[in-house]
């Protein structure tokens, strides 16, 4: 669906759910280009999961957090989000920032779970 060299976004008809796989270091712009994106296509499909795989993903910078919680969490939630799968990154201050984002998202009435694995991820949207 979408590609760039930081991510790629595909739907899972099977679990009926947006798939994120981010790799390595992205940008300002190319996070916020991506996050965009999977909302996009889950306002297209009208479903309410996403898979986000950040095991590969490098760092999400401070800004972009407060971004995501001003602004796009609000957004996700008011298209209809319910359910978040969550593949953990394996960078330490990046399992930080992403905790600190998802713990505001987990405060919205939102399911968040994390996991080691992709297949595990997968596993659990699918009993949604």
């Amino acid at each position: 669906m979408a590609d760039s060299p930081g991510y790629s976004i595909t739907y899972d008809n099977k679990i009926k759910a947006v798939v994120c796989v981010w790799k390595g270091y992205s940008n300002s712009w190319e996070f916020r280009e991506g996050t965009e994106k999977y909302l996009s296509l889950l306002v297209q499909k009208k479903v309410s999961k996403m898979l986000v795989d950040l095991k590969e993903m490098i760092l999400i910078g401070k800004e972009d957090q407060d971004w995501m919680d001003r602004s796009y969490l609000p957004k996700a939630v008011e298209e209809g989000l319910k359910a978040v799968a969550v593949v953990q990154p394996d960078y330490y201050f990046n399992k930080v920032a992403v905790e600190s984002i998802l713990f505001k998202l987990n405060m919205r009435p939102v399911q968040v779970n994390y996991f080691k694995t992709f297949e595990e991820a997968k596993e659990w949207l699918s009993m949604f």
